[in-house]
């Protein structure tokens, strides 16, 4: 039995406030102020010692600094949270496996300290990790909201696996939450999903206030605004570190009101006459609800297309965030054609143009449902992550060259981000007033850009933490925080189909990069096993490797080479194995010299007499393994 206790109409105590050693007011930089002098002497003043046999709070990320999305781990002795759990789609550098998940090595490594795992908000980047997680570290306790946990469900494909998941339901306005030696008290935020909360974290030495994602909107079109007044309150318990999500904190304009957005879909709704297709991301659920409720009124069908769409809004309509009759709401089938015009609304994925996602095929006419007509009204109700630019204006050029009218929010104000600009983040900052601060979320242009913003509203340039290297552990003490020279020892862990395993480790990736470069080469040599002689020629194949033009040219050359070379080292090694890895060696620095390419090579050979050999090429074969060609170097290890 976990030793949890959720208060309802908590009244805040002394016991939950520390004492500081100055006022608050004083952390602000000021000009010519001797209190932010950067010096030992100044740090010597304001006793910034480490206690002798003083154990700090450990904050670190189980995800890259690049990435968008939240994996915190907070330790301290003997008691570990994990707050949300990142995954990233396959990048470049993982060559079509299916997406990245955190490493949690550690973590099984201690798993009796694992008190709970938390989660902010449904959104894949920060709960996706969940169905390959939870089995492998026994199914510990999550605590989240209805929608969140819906959608967690939604992600298991094994039905026994997601019948063991154990969880806590809570609600941010009411619920504060004790386990062990940490409390986290919820903040309804605004976001582009429902029940999206801010954690403030109360550890042993201090206060942590983790923003996850958010936006300020005074007037949202659905749901309630940010509960500001009880992050004003959390600034009495005196927060020490502000983890915080830096995604356009270098815009300098607040993000636009959900409703603004809201006013102008239903205007162009309401003013067509044709089809209507609208393009969102599926996890933009308060996006999609204002879609079903604008067609609704409208006298449209709505029909989904993909299945994270559908999953979606199933969910919702179970939580009754959308209460339509349900033959207004159908996934997408031969109907969408042969229904009038102006009663069908189209609601599909726009995952940033990839290749899969609905609106993409249909760009290239390849959807199986649906064929776009020059009248059909497109609407892009989505904005441009930074990295998939290229591949979303790919996607633009098919749709205006099938001649539908194309609206996206360079035209009209048809989207407005679940994150927040410059004007949000000063105004929590100065809610908020931390002590430290660790601008978090992608890359480093981003983050530096993030700390700027910070540096004008007067927070110590000092106080600002900036890890440079992934997997950096931040330590808290009673009197300061601190990069520490410790990093956590993690990999970059793929799920690729049905098996999961280690980047650093595994050879598939490393094979796939050198192919999709440069090519590969196999060769294939028949030897006599007693004379150790080739028979006949030895066989070449290659792919991806040179114009066929060349090829006839390059494959002779290549087989002269390996011949002489094969004849040179059978002079001096017993072992065809070892004569097969100089062969392959020798062959790849041939290649890079004479035709500036240095494909994959794979050399193999099979023992067979002559005699067999007129007879059979089949028969007494023995073949040589890739990994026993290649070695160490090449093989793989699973988790």
């Amino acid at each position: 039995m976990t030793n949890t206790i959720l208060h309802w109409n908590v009244n805040f105590t002394k016991s939950r406030q520390k004492t500081v050693w100055w006022p608050k007011k004083t952390q602000r930089r000021q000009k010519n102020n001797p209190m932010t002098l950067r010096s030992k002497e100044a740090g010597a003043k304001f006793n910034f010692k480490i206690k002798p046999g003083e154990k700090p709070v450990k904050i670190w990320s189980l995800m890259w600094l690049e990435e968008v999305g939240q994996c915190i781990f907070i330790e301290y002795e003997n008691d570990m949270i994990i707050v949300d759990a990142w995954m990233e789609f396959s990048a470049n550098e993982t060559l079509w496996a299916d997406y990245i998940i955190p490493d949690v090595r550690y973590i099984k490594q201690n798993i009796k300290k694992l008190r709970w795992i938390v989660l902010s908000h449904g959104h894949l980047d920060h709960i996706w990790a969940l169905r390959d997680l939870l089995p492998e570290l026994g199914f510990p306790m999550i605590y989240t909201t209805p929608l969140t946990l819906w959608i967690i469900k939604k992600t298991f494909d094994n039905k026994k696996d997601m019948e063991k998941i154990r969880y806590k339901i809570v609600d941010p306005e009411i619920d504060l939450l004790r386990l062990w030696v940490f409390t986290i008290e919820f903040i309804h935020m605004n976001h582009n999903i429902p029940e999206t909360m801010a954690m403030a974290i109360q550890t042993p030495k201090w206060l942590i206030y983790n923003s996850s994602d958010f936006k300020i909107d005074n007037t949202p079109a659905i749901g309630d605004p940010a509960d500001l007044a009880k992050v004003a309150r959390i600034w009495l318990e005196w927060v020490k570190l502000y983890i915080w999500d830096s995604l356009w904190a270098q815009k300098k304009w607040p993000t636009k009101s959900e409703r603004e957005i809201w006013n102008t879909l239903e205007s162009v709704i309401e003013k067509s006459t044709w089809r209507i297709v609208v393009a969102t991301f599926a996890s933009n659920v308060w996006r999609v609800i204002q879609l079903i409720n604008s067609a609704i009124r409208n006298n449209r069908v709505i029909f989904l297309s993909w299945r994270s769409m559908l999953n979606n809004v199933e969910i919702c309509q179970e939580l009754w965030y959308i209460d339509v009759p349900k033959w207004n709401i159908r996934k997408v089938n031969n109907d969408v054609e042969n229904m009038p015009d102006e009663r069908v609304m189209i609601l599909c994925t726009w995952a940033q143009g990839e290749e899969f996602s609905a609106l993409a095929r249909m760009a290239r006419d390849e959807h199986t449902q649906v064929q776009l007509r020059s009248w059909d009204t497109v609407l892009v109700s989505a904005s441009v992550i930074p990295w998939n630019e290229i591949q979303a204006m790919n996607m633009k050029d098919a749709l205006v060259t099938r001649w539908v009218n194309l609206v996206t929010n360079n035209e009209m104000d048809i989207h407005a981000s679940g994150h927040g600009g410059a004007e949000d983040h000063k105004l929590m900052l100065n809610l908020v007033n931390p002590e430290y601060f660790l601008p978090f979320y992608l890359n480093a242009y981003f983050r530096y850009e993030h700390r700027k913003l910070w540096i004008e509203v007067w927070i110590d340039e000092e106080k600002i933490l900036m890890p440079n290297e992934n997997w950096s552990i931040i330590e808290m003490y009673d009197n300061w925080c601190k990069i520490s020279d410790e990093r956590l020892n993690v990999d970059t862990i793929l799920i690729d189909g049905k098996w999961k395993w280690h980047l650093s480790w595994e050879y598939v990736i490393k094979a796939r990069q050198i192919m999709a470069h440069d090519g590969v080469v196999s060769l294939v040599f028949k030897i006599d096993p007693d004379s150790k002689q080739i028979i006949w020629n030895v066989q070449i194949e290659s792919r991806w490797f040179v114009y066929s033009s060349e090829v006839r040219k390059v494959h002779t050359r290549i087989i002269d080479f390996v011949k002489s070379k094969y004849q040179q080292y059978t002079k001096k090694l017993p072992e065809t194995r070892d004569i097969m890895k100089r062969i392959k060696d020798d062959l790849s620095d041939y290649l890079k010299k004479e035709i500036w390419r240095t494909p994959m090579v794979i050399p193999m050979y099979v023992f067979i007499s002559r005699e067999i050999a007129w007879k059979s090429a089949d028969s007494d074969v023995e073949w040589m393994t890739l990994e026993e060609q290649w070695g160490n170097e090449w093989e793989s290890s699973p988790l």
